[in-house]
C-alpha cells in the first residue's frame, strides 16, 4: 500500500491523464491490432505465434484470478482509484501490464536491437507503474502479471515451434484443452472470453493453414484495404453478437470464438477471393 501512496502523493492533472494513457496501451486493443497487422500484413507465422502466445497469457491470467481471487485496492479510504472500469474481475495478476508483457516481450525475441529492448522495457515498466498510480493494482499484482506474462510467451513459442517441426498442428491443443476444461472451474466473463477467443483462433489456424494458405501481398492499398475490410468486420461481429445473443458466458465465449475465427480463416479466405 506505502507504495501506491507514494506514487499517488505525486498525484495531479497531468500525470492523471498521462496514465491513463499508458494504460490504455495495455488494454487489448493495442494487442489485437499489431497482431491482425503482422498476420495480415507481414509475417503470417509472426502473426500466429503472437496470436498464441496472447492469448494463452489471457487464459492463464483469467484462471490465475479466479483461482486466487484476490482484493483490489479499489474501496481502499486511502486510496484513490481512477479508471476503474478497466479494473475488472479480481487483483492477482495484472491483466493490463500481463497482457503488456506478452506483447512486447513477444516482439523483442523477434526485433533483436538494443533500442527496441530499452524502448519495450519501458513501455511494460511504465503500463506497471500506471495500474499503481491508478490505484486499481497492488505491487504484486504488477510482479505476477510480469513473471505470467514471460512465462506465457515462453510456453506458447515454444509449442507453436515444435507444432511447426512436427508437422502437427494438434500439439497446440495441449494448451486448447485444458482451457477449455476450465470453463467448467473458473465462472468469470473475462475467463470465458479468453478462452472463446483463443479456441477460435486454434480451428481458425487449422482451416486457414490447411484448406486456404494465403499469402501476404505488402503492396500499401492492399495493406490498408485489409485493415480496413478486417477491423470493421471485426466490430460489426463483435457488436452484431453482443446485441443477438443473452448476456452469459456461453454467448461471450460464442462471441469471441467466432471473431478469431473470422481474424484467422474467414477474413484470409475472402482477402484471397479478392486478391488482396
Amino acid at each position: 500500500m506505502n507504495t501506491i501512496i507514494f506514487l499517488q502523493s505525486f498525484s495531479n492533472g497531468f500525470l492523471d491523464n498521462f496514465f491513463i494513457f499508458l494504460t490504455m496501451l495495455g488494454e487489448e486493443y493495442l494487442s489485437i491490432f499489431i497482431m491482425l497487422y503482422l498476420f495480415w500484413c507481414v509475417n503470417k507465422d509472426l502473426g500466429y505465434k503472437l496470436g498464441f502466445s496472447i492469448l494463452f497469457s489471457t487464459v492463464t491470467n483469467g484462471a490465475i484470478k479466479d483461482t486466487v481471487k484476490a482484493i483490489r485496492p479499489i474501496g481502499n479510504p486511502l486510496i484513490r482509484s481512477l479508471r476503474e472500469n478497466t479494473a475488472t474481475g479480481y487483483s492477482f495478476p495484472s491483466g493490463h501490464t500481463q497482457t503488456t508483457t506478452s506483447l512486447w516481450f513477444s516482439l523483442m525475441l523477434v526485433i533483436r536491437k538494443f533500442w527496441f529492448y530499452i524502448f519495450a522495457t519501458l513501455l511494460i515498466f511504465l503500463v506497471g507503474i500506471s495500474r499503481l498510480y491508478l490505484g486499481v493494482h497492488w505491487p504484486l499484482d504488477v510482479l505476477g502479471g510480469l513473471a505470467f506474462g514471460v512465462i506465457s510467451v515462453i510456453v506458447g513459442n515454444y509449442l507453436f515451434a515444435l507444432s511447426k517441426k512436427k508437422n502437427n498442428k494438434f500439439i497446440l491443443l495441449i494448451l486448447i484443452l485444458p482451457s477449455l476444461i476450465g470453463l467448467i472451474l473458473f465462472p468469470s466473463t473475462d475467463y470465458a472470453k479468453a478462452v472463446g477467443g483463443f479456441t477460435g483462433f486454434f480451428i481458425g489456424y487449422v482451416i486457414e493453414s490447411t484448406y486456404i494458405n494465403f499469402s501476404i501481398n505488402k503492396k500499401p492499398l492492399n495493406t490498408i484495404l485489409k485493415l480496413l475490410v478486417g477491423l470493421t468486420s471485426i466490430l460489426a461481429i463483435k457488436s452484431g453478437l453482443k446485441i443477438i445473443l443473452p448476456a452469459t458466458n456461453l454467448s461471450d465465449f460464442f462471441r469471441y470464438l467466432i471473431v478469431c475465427l473470422w481474424i484467422t480463416a474467414i477474413a484470409p479466405w475472402i482477402f484471397k477471393k479478392l486478391g488482396l
